[in-house]
């Protein structure tokens, strides 16, 4: 394979897991509101301390006895930002492929 084909090749596996990740974080995005939104709407009504977050979506409740109810895992967490951090990295490495090209 020539060194620009290998060079394509690369580029677009880059753009292919930009969008596999960039999807992985819409996906994990929607799946907080709705459980914010819709699974734990009735919080507020039976909660002494109420936490909401917009980023990832969040509501949650701690009661006197020191349980949480409703918060995200931490393994969701780590899947929402991790995600976001590939698509940066991949992001990056194809402009600095793209910018290599150029030159």
């Amino acid at each position: 394979m020539t060194r620009t084909g290998t060079r394509d090749t690369r580029l677009n596996r880059l753009w292919g897991a930009a969008c596999a990740f960039a999807g992985i974080f819409f996906l994990m995005w929607a799946l907080s509101w709705i459980k914010a939104s819709v699974v734990n709407e009735d919080l507020q009504n039976h909660c002494e301390v109420l936490r909401t977050t917009s980023f990832p979506f969040e509501k949650s409740c701690t009661h006197e006895d020191g349980t949480v109810e409703g918060a995200n895992s931490l393994a969701f967490e780590g899947i929402f930002f991790g995600s976001a951090a590939a698509v940066a990295a991949c992001l990056t490495a194809a402009f600095a492929i793209e910018a290599g090209r150029r030159k």
